[in-house]
């Protein structure tokens, strides 16, 4: 059962075999990619959730242990309580994850912030958007086990971004705990990411719509579109890891627009799209240089509207 399209996942793969072949990584390059991606991740993880705290503001707390005025006890530990549940997960990324490695997490996570912290809910939840009702408090223990089962058995042979995918998705369909879900489940997925070789894969908030949304659909049984959304997140970290080992050269949108017949309007179509070769730094699309001849020597006979 593919789930992930097929461009995504031949670029994914041509990526990951670039990206493998120059290991062992340069350890300066390895540990500032890991501090960035660190911070980066908190920060976009928790503000999905609704914590204020700015990018600035999150690596100010967990580099320097700063007090930001105005936010509150929550937030700072939200994200003060981030790494040490990052470092967790990359140690687990070489074992089995079992049950007591995904309430850890959680506990990790809300340590100092929730009472149940590391429990799962003893109550019926509803998830605002949703049309169903998560497992009853009763039944999350066996559906986290049959989840697991799924997960170490992988009757659909699913592919690695797509199994990081589908671990997310029927995690937080199970909705285990009281709160905190979402952030549980975007660290199991880079789990599995870890233990295929991937980087670390964020979720930006700028993308938290899109991100919802395809989580809706995959309720109503269309998994691809979530699928599809976590192979381009795990696309953007290659490309920055690329791109910081001087394997890619990159331009923005308006600069490729200013190259080509096509518009920065067209352009950033494709890119939401994922038919070409781009992603995200900061509110910026960017584009490879190598990607773009590729696209226009592929469609050399076509034009946009």
């Amino acid at each position: 059962m593919d789930l992930l399209r097929e461009e995504i996942h031949d670029r994914i793969l041509e990526k990951k075999k670039e990206l493998d072949a120059m290991r062992p990584l340069p350890s300066d390059v390895v540990r500032s990619l890991r501090e960035q991606m660190q911070v980066e991740y908190t920060y976009n993880s928790n503000a999905i959730e609704g914590n204020t705290l700015n990018l600035r503001e999150t690596q100010l707390v967990i580099q320097e242990g700063i007090t930001v005025n105005g936010k509150s006890l929550a937030e700072h530990l939200e994200a003060r309580n981030h790494p040490a549940a990052i470092d967790f997960v990359e140690d687990l990324s070489k074992r089995e994850i079992g049950e007591d490695s995904i309430l850890k997490v959680h506990r990790l996570l809300f340590d100092g912030i929730y009472a149940s912290a590391g429990n799962y809910r003893s109550g019926v939840v509803r998830i605002t958007g949703a049309d169903f009702l998560p497992a009853a408090p009763g039944k999350i223990k066996q559906e986290v086990s049959d989840l697991l089962e799924w997960l170490h058995k992988n009757p659909d042979e699913l592919r690695p971004v797509e199994i990081a995918a589908m671990l997310h998705y029927r995690l937080v369909y199970i909705h285990p705990f009281s709160d905190g879900n979402g952030r549980v489940a975007r660290l199991l997925m880079n789990c599995i990411l870890l233990k295929f070789g991937y980087p670390f894969a964020i979720v930006l908030t700028r993308d938290r719509e899109k991100y919802y949304r395809t989580l809706r659909e995959a309720d109503h049984g269309s998994f691809s579109p979530f699928v599809n959304f976590t192979g381009r997140c795990v696309e953007r970290s290659l490309n920055l890891y690329l791109t910081a080992l001087g394997k890619r050269v990159i331009i923005s949108l308006s600069e490729a627009a200013k190259t080509t017949d096509y518009s920065q309007e067209y352009l950033s179509l494709l890119a939401r799209k994922g038919s070409i070769d781009s992603f995200k730094i900061g509110k910026n699309w960017y584009v490879t240089k190598k990607s773009l001849e590729q696209y226009i020597q592929k469609h050399s006979s076509d034009r946009p509207e």
